[in-house]
């Protein structure tokens, strides 16, 4: 298998949108739909407390009825990346955990994020496996490991579960 030599660094955006956790999520929603992004990086007190997609908006806000601040619905459990990773290794986690937007982090400081389109406009031949595993429905259940997002509330575990044919956390199993 042909290996990227291309890093994180080198493709993430690092004006990343920010919103405190008290916030509203309908005035999360405005910056997303301002600045034509997928996600924005949940903050207090200058630490990355999760991330807001809008996924979490249409499945816990719209369709559950979820709250109404930003902490309600946020994803808690973030996946990072290093800066210093290969953009191919950033397709690997997204593909492993079902996420198309991976934080980056220096130590613990949030410094940027990369998203699926991010590594198709520098590298199309990996997006192409993103895409594959997306047509075929994301990662096959056979395939799913112990670990990664609840299909339920969208959090990520360490502890997955499959139910009812689909693999939540221990939170969603109760």
């Amino acid at each position: 298998m042909m290996k990227y030599e291309v890093l994180v660094k080198e493709v993430m955006k690092r004006d990343v949108k920010r919103v405190n956790e008290d916030d509203g999520i309908d005035s999360a929603a405005k910056i997303m739909k301002q600045f034509k992004i997928g996600s924005v990086i949940v903050m207090a007190n200058d630490k990355m407390k999760g991330i807001l997609t809008t996924s979490d908006i249409v499945y816990k806000f719209v369709a559950d009825k979820r709250g109404s601040k930003v902490r309600d619905i946020m994803s808690r459990d973030v996946i990072t990346i290093s800066q210093d990773e290969t953009i191919e290794d950033a397709a690997k986690m997204m593909v492993k955990h079902n996420i198309e937007k991976l934080p980056v982090v220096q130590g613990q400081k949030l410094i940027g994020i990369i998203t699926a389109n991010d590594i198709l406009k520098v590298e199309p031949a990996l997006f192409e496996v993103l895409l594959e595993r997306i047509k075929m429905g994301g990662v096959q259940k056979e395939d799913r490991p112990e670990s990664g997002e609840c299909e339920r509330c969208g959090n990520y575990s360490d502890e997955l579960k499959e139910e009812d044919g689909i693999w939540v956390c221990p939170e969603c199993c109760e």
